[in-house]
């Protein structure tokens, strides 16, 4: 495929990442000619959603890499080589914390059909009513034989249950159930209510009943979730967005949203005294609340007010402007839970987060907060790794090419430091102008190692919510502060079936924690967290079905001086939740490539655009000369309107004070004035009846 790609581009983007892909489509859309390729055979890079399967995959081609040939390509330049792999993902862990079922015995059918044909017999002598028993025998047997098959392969502990009945048990049984049936004519009505209470029916029927129900309800296990691996859709760094954020204003401008679908994130939770709450952030949320005090509620409301405006009061926070915006909140004199949830929920702050910075988050939750519905975030359905493919179809619609599963083998740098091209592991060399890389893919001389930084990620599969309701398919995120680490609190991320991420009657939880250094192990970072919330949920725990663990490396810096003057490096996603950091990224590097051109402007309608042939049109407008448009003295000099296609005639007939479409004074004979006035009584009618 790479051997009959062209030979020269505009601009060669490298990676399939958000802001990759967001600046792919803007060079594309205003005719710049893109290649955009990957080294993967999936789209997205470090930002893509895989499906169970695909998980198991990536973990086994990280730790085993594939070894690539460098093509020995003869170019005018210097080679720099370039990562053919990934390494900004390690420590990957899959468990899984179910099991499937032992194989059950083969003899273990028979033993439970001579326990119930044993059952019937002790039950035929003590009542000594031969007529029932042979009445009941078939039925039960029948039972019996309907039930065992469905439950050999389904649920082992419902087969189990008729095993340990020994002979007494059995005379118990069957003594009771004589005492309680007769022979002979019964009253309709009585026998219908004895059918219908479970304390009358028939013993036998009523041991097997427990096993039916629990085969009915759900049993998952490793081979189960394993099954349903396509319904999984599982993100490496799960993004939101605010619904009045940048990354929402783009979708809508550039007409990208089309190609998305997304869900509202229904709450905001926080843990308070080892109890889970809901946080509340609307105003009938602030109002209904019941973790407030009336009083509580006044104070907030009006500190939120603030906030939503707060650069035309700078005398109310200016000497707070270079503390810590934990101490502006304590200074305003609000409850210690109004302070923690609009530092841990609404503006998601730590205690060093500067006052300024904090206003500024708490402004944006606000304002995003109502644009669709009572929430402030959105989610992408089927997982946030949908949303660089959104840009790619964008940039494919204005000619970009893509080729995935590509890697570039190395740069071509000439001797004033200027890239010209690249060199494909198939030899093939790609001459181009621009490019816009992801970090990485560049070689170490061309990365800032001061800015390394580390994220502990985890995924769990659970068999229910961390806070059950009434509505199982709320989205939830919940910031959890950590005492030993007050600047990088713990991000937890619950979704629901109906996010399309896992199977019905699953959640999965991203888990989301920024570390200092890689010692740690991020099971062990990211453990103490779970146990503290599922300790703090009502009723039951949450059953971990399913975990991955694994940490990220993100260097956030800019390039190093070494870098190719037109060579550009885009770092991959953070530990922030939001996905605007991209959007900022990807206008900023626009920008300084392409100043003064539009940043994704909206394309035209598909059908707003006319293509016209000029052969064609020359021919038309010959062919519509006719004695209504062209004088027989000279047709150049004529100052009658002429009608030259149907468009200008349907324009002008459409004017409600246009009645005609010639001037009558230029006709050459009466028989004309008689078409002129049909052709006027026609237009009349047109606009009568558009009126």
């Amino acid at each position: 495929m790479a051997e009959d790609l062209p030979d020269e581009f505009d601009v060669l983007v490298i990676g399939t990442g958000m802001p990759e892909s967001i600046l792919a489509a803007a060079f594309s859309r205003i005719g710049q000619s893109v290649l955009h390729i990957d080294r993967n055979a999936y789209y997205s890079g470090q930002w893509a959603s895989f499906s169970l399967k695909a998980i198991e995959e990536w973990i086994e081609a990280s730790q085993t890499p594939e070894e690539t040939k460098i093509p020995d390509v003869k170019v005018d330049g210097e080679q720099v080589l370039l990562h053919l792999t990934d390494k900004s993902y390690s420590k990957q862990k899959l468990q899984f914390h179910i099991r499937d079922p032992e194989p059950e015995s083969e003899e273990r059918p028979e033993q439970v059909r001579d326990v119930a044909e044993d059952s019937q017999a002790v039950d035929s002598e003590s009542t000594g009513k031969e007529t029932c028993e042979a009445d009941q025998k078939p039925s039960n047997s029948d039972e019996v034989e309907e039930t065992e098959p469905e439950n050999k392969d389904k649920n082992q502990a419902g087969d189990m249950s008729s095993e340990p009945k020994d002979e007494e048990h059995a005379l118990e049984t069957a003594e009771s159930d004589g005492n309680k049936e007769e022979c002979g004519p019964q009253d309709p009505t009585q026998e219908g209510s004895e059918a219908g209470s479970p304390d009358t029916n028939n013993q036998s029927s009523g041991k097997s009943q427990p096993s039916v129900e629990k085969e009915q309800s759900p049993l998952w296990t490793e081979s189960r979730l394993k099954k349903d691996w396509r319904k999984f859709n599982l993100d490496l760094s799960p993004k939101l967005l605010y619904c009045g954020g940048s990354m929402v204003e783009l979708l809508i401008t550039s007409d990208i949203a089309k190609y998305c679908e997304f869900k509202t994130l229904s709450r905001m939770l926080t843990l308070i005294d080892g109890k889970l709450r809901k946080v509340p952030c609307s105003r009938a949320d602030v109002f209904s609340s019941k973790d407030v005090s009336m009083i509580e509620k006044r104070k907030m409301m009006k500190f939120l007010t603030f906030c939503v405006d707060y650069e035309k009061h700078e005398e109310d926070y200016k000497e707070f402007a270079e503390k810590h915006y934990k101490d502006f909140l304590e200074h305003q004199k609000l409850s210690k839970n109004v302070i923690h949830f609009i530092q841990h929920a609404i503006s998601m702050t730590s205690d060093v987060t500067p006052t300024v910075e904090g206003l500024k988050k708490t402004q944006k939750f606000l304002h995003s907060l109502g644009r669709y519905g009572n929430t402030a975030f959105l989610w992408p359905l089927y997982g946030s790794g949908e949303m660089p493919q959104s840009f790619c179809r964008m940039c494919a619609v204005f000619g970009g090419v893509y080729c995935l599963r590509t890697p570039p083998a190395s740069l071509i740098i000439n001797p004033d430091n200027v890239c010209t091209g690249v060199v494909m592991t198939t030899g093939k060399v790609i001459k181009c102008k621009r490019i816009v890389m992801e970090n990485s893919y560049a070689p170490d001389s061309y990365m800032d190692s001061v800015s390394n930084r580390f994220v502990n990620r985890g995924i769990l599969v659970t068999d229910r919510s961390i806070m059950s309701t009434d509505d199982a398919h709320q989205l939830s995120m919940l910031r959890l502060p950590d005492d030993s680490d007050t600047e990088h609190p713990t991000t937890f991320l619950e979704l629901p079936a109906t996010s399309m991420v896992c199977p019905t009657g699953l959640y999965v939880i991203h888990l989301t924690k920024e570390v200092d250094s890689d010692a740690q192990s991020p099971e062990e970072t990211l453990q103490p967290a779970v146990t503290k919330v599922f300790q703090a949920t009502d009723g039951e725990s949450p059953q971990v079905l399913c975990s991955l663990y694994y940490q990220q490396k993100i260097n956030n810096g800019g390039q190093s001086k070494s870098t190719p003057t037109n060579v550009t490096l885009v770092p991959g996603p953070g530990p922030e939740i939001d996905i605007d950091h991209s959007v900022t990224i990807a206008r900023k590097i626009f920008e300084e490539i392409m100043p003064g051109e539009d940043f994704l402007p909206r394309p035209p309608n598909p059908e707003d655009i006319i293509f016209v042939d000029e052969e064609e049109t020359q021919v038309t407008q010959d062919s519509e000369k006719t004695e209504f448009n062209e004088t027989p003295q000279d047709s150049a000099e004529s100052t009658a309107p002429s009608v030259d296609t149907e468009n200008d005639q349907s324009d002008k007939s459409s004017e409600p004070n246009t009645t005609d479409v010639t001037s009558e004074q230029d006709l050459p004979s009466s028989s004309t004035n008689t078409k002129v006035d049909e052709i006027s009584e026609s237009v009349e009618t047109c606009t009568m009846e558009e009126k």
